[in-house]
């Protein structure tokens, strides 16, 4: 990476920081210990289908209106190992790496960030009693400047996490809605 895109990166982060404040966080965001924090959303979808929107990646802006587009690269399987870009209104392209798949119940990957530091996003899904799926977004920045990072961004990922995590939700009711009525 040069030195012009590192720069050219920061200046992103800052800009994303100055104009997307983490106003208007969810209440039911739970912080971890470290920099990360994590939300939840119980839905009557199945848990089959938030997994197939979640392995969708080309279909991730359905429900995650902040990118511009997403994919996995050279048509690679959604799989430990598979390199992925995505790109958000904004922001530079980022590159992703699927760190850890276990089908059909939780994946873990990994974003870039500048100046050697990164996202680990884990998805997966808890135990619900109450016969729905509760499906989990964790957000938890790494390496040296984390901290920083975190100041920088958190708020924003704290802000558009439930907004995300509400229309994957809608969209898996949905789908499931039409299949129901199609059947019919």
């Amino acid at each position: 990476m040069t030195k012009t895109s590192s720069l050219n990166n920061i200046i992103c982060v800052i800009l994303l920081w100055i104009l997307l404040p983490g106003v208007g966080q969810a209440d039911d965001i739970v912080e971890l210990p470290g920099y990360a924090f994590k939300y939840s959303v119980e839905t009557s979808a199945s848990k089959a289908t938030i997994w197939h929107l979640w392995e969708d990646v080309e279909n991730w802006k359905k429900y995650d209106t902040v990118l511009q587009y997403s994919y996995l690269k050279d048509d690679a399987e959604f799989e430990a190992g598979a390199i992925g870009y995505i790109k958000a209104k904004g922001a530079p392209r980022t590159r992703f790496e699927l760190i850890k798949v276990n089908k059909p119940d939780s994946f873990v990957e990994s974003l870039k960030l500048p100046l050697f530091n990164s996202l680990l996003l884990k998805r997966y899904f808890e135990v619900n009693e109450a016969g729905k799926t509760t499906f989990t977004h964790e957000i938890e920045f790494k390496g040296p400047l984390r901290w920083l990072m975190y100041a920088l961004i958190g708020g924003t990922f704290k802000k558009e996490t439930p907004l995300v995590m509400g229309r994957l939700k809608d969209v898996a009711e949905m789908e499931e809605l039409e299949e129901q009525e199609e059947s019919e």
